[in-house]
């Protein structure tokens, strides 16, 4: 533990990458119910992302005045600087 780095440390701690133990495997069945619940929670996170991007869509559309503003300002500073 010593010789780890401090960023490793940082980032992951005790539970480094290529530091955790090996688990017991589950058992068939297990993983036939969890491989349901997965597809579930992926149609869900799905949906959570979606939602994410339709909320980003909404934010540029509030952005674009003030990029076009910005964009004018940067034109004139521009032109200044090249007079």
């Amino acid at each position: 533990m010593a010789n780890d780095d401090f960023f490793t440390k940082m980032m992951f701690g005790a539970n480094a990458p290529g530091r955790h133990e090996e688990e017991p495997e589950p058992e068939p069945e297990a993983e036939t119910e969890t491989a349901e619940g997965a597809e579930v929670s992926q149609e869900a996170d799905y949906m959570h992302v979606l939602n994410q991007v339709g909320e980003i869509m909404d934010s540029i559309d509030e952005l674009k005045p003030v990029f076009k503003e910005i964009g004018s300002m940067v034109s004139a500073l521009k032109n200044k600087i090249s007079i």
